[in-house]
């Protein structure tokens, strides 16, 4: 019965049926792709994938930061004016460490997750080995 109601179609209504169903299936196949290469998607792939470069990449971004706020050296006496005159009149690091602090607060957040996740997943599958070995020595043995 269907082939006779297609047989009655004619080339242009077939035309469009076949147009419509290819919209279709390309708006599912547009959806798919849009999911998959989300930023989003991308970002949990990568984080999965190269868990340990994204840890080492944190803590060497802490570590810059750490470095960049905190003063280094003891505090500068009245002797020292003339050579804080002198840095002023160079050329300051101000870029550098400027992109250095906008690049360093994400990565540390990134790094952070990855180490959290690791050490939940690490905790987790330790408890289960625990209990699931807590149960095995708590069954009577079989006679």
């Amino acid at each position: 019965m269907a082939s006779q109601h297609l047989q009655r179609l004619t080339p242009k209504q077939q035309a469009l049926r076949d147009l419509e169903l290819a919209r279709h299936e390309l708006a599912r196949e547009t959806g798919l792709v849009a999911e998959e290469w989300s930023p989003r998607a991308v970002m949990a792939r990568s984080f999965e994938r190269y868990r340990y470069i994204w840890i080492a990449g944190g803590v060497v971004a802490g570590l810059a930061a750490i470095k960049l706020l905190m003063p280094s050296g003891p505090p500068r006496d009245a002797d020292e004016d003339d050579d804080l005159e002198i840095e002023r009149q160079q050329p300051s690091r101000g870029l550098s460490s400027g992109l250095l602090g906008l690049f360093a607060g994400p990565l540390i957040s990134m790094g952070r997750k990855a180490v959290t996740n690791y050490g939940m997943q690490f905790v987790q599958n330790w408890l289960q080995a625990k209990a699931a070995k807590t149960a095995d020595d708590s069954q009577p043995p079989i006679r």
